[in-house]
């Protein structure tokens, strides 16, 4: 009985056949020098499938047409493949997200709301309410998933949920810092620490839900890691974030530790002129510690009120 593994010698990749009663012998041998995704290619174009092609794309919950290919084809999607695949999708058994993505209709388990900008872009990941959302320390589930991609894209709705693609700040992509407190699950779901959450949340608001949900992921935080997200901070190179989060802190400064040294590193960091929390509105109350304008909702009583 024969079966085959991958092994790699000399910087060079080999598909060896090994039968029970024999010394291993090279069936194959690669001399090209391969990334980490073409040997992973290779090696699926090479063995067998065991798994019939119809029956991986109706069970599987998610897939591409890429993955498809690489999987049944020789060297990426043929045309035998791409004409199983459309007359599984005419008898209702594929589901097509977009143009490329897929679900099998018969799959067991449901489609992974975070799993899918993935398979929309390579670089995607999961961000701004979404990223709390899937940590675990958000208020509520909305019914849109927020990814960074520096390839944008339409929106994409399916089962109900619609995938928004967003630009990334321009200052990681001109440090060249975008992966910066991007965190891979287990799921191999690629998705922004808290802390990056967080911030982000505060300099896109509307990704975020508002001020008073960001308040309420940052109650539910068991802790927060002040010296990464001053990092974060320092590249984004905006003060009036400082003043932002420095607020919210405060409120929650003995759960979450904000004090001392690395609560004067936000304080010394504030803009010039006043800054604000929300959009300017009537009612709005200033912090001069943080010389910030906040709604009414999240002042104290003692803070002055500003009837612009």
């Amino acid at each position: 009985m024969f079966s085959y593994t991958l092994t790699k010698a000399h910087k060079q990749w080999y598909l060896v056949s090994v039968n029970e009663n024999t010394e291993p012998t090279n069936l194959h041998i690669n001399t090209g020098r391969h990334t980490n995704s073409e040997s992973k290619a290779v090696y699926m174009r090479e063995r067998k499938p065991t798994v019939s092609l119809t029956q991986f794309a109706q069970s599987s919950p998610l897939f591409t047409l890429e993955e498809l290919g690489h999987r049944y084809g020789k060297k990426g999607p043929t045309r035998s493949v791409r004409n199983m695949l459309y007359r599984l999708k005419r008898q209702g058994r594929v589901r097509q997200l977009t143009k490329g993505v897929y679900a099998g209709a018969l799959a067991t388990a449901s489609v992974n709301r975070y799993s899918v900008p993935s398979k929309l872009r390579n670089d995607a990941v999961v961000a701004f309410h979404s990223a709390l959302e899937f940590h675990g320390v958000a208020n509520q589930v909305f019914k849109t998933v927020y990814y960074l991609s520096v390839r944008p894209r339409r929106d994409v709705p399916f089962d109900g949920v619609t995938y928004h693609c967003v630009a990334p700040p321009r200052q990681l992509v001109r440090a060249r810092r975008l992966d910066f407190q991007v965190e891979l699950s287990r799921d191999k779901v690629r998705v922004t620490g808290r802390e990056r959450s967080i911030v982000d949340c505060l300099a896109f608001l509307e990704y975020s839900g508002g001020v008073d949900e960001v308040d309420r992921s940052l109650a539910m935080l068991p802790s927060f890691d002040v010296e990464v997200a001053l990092e974060y901070l320092r590249l984004l190179r905006t003060p009036w974030l400082y003043a932002r989060l420095g607020f919210l802190l405060d409120r929650h400064a003995e759960k979450l530790f904000f004090k001392g040294k690395s609560r004067d590193a936000f304080l010394r960091r504030l803009p010039r002129g006043v800054a604000y929390l929300d959009r300017k509105r009537p009612g709005n109350r200033w912090i001069p510690t943080w010389n910030l304008m906040v709604p009414e909702t999240l002042a104290s009583s003692t803070d002055q009120v500003v009837r612009a």
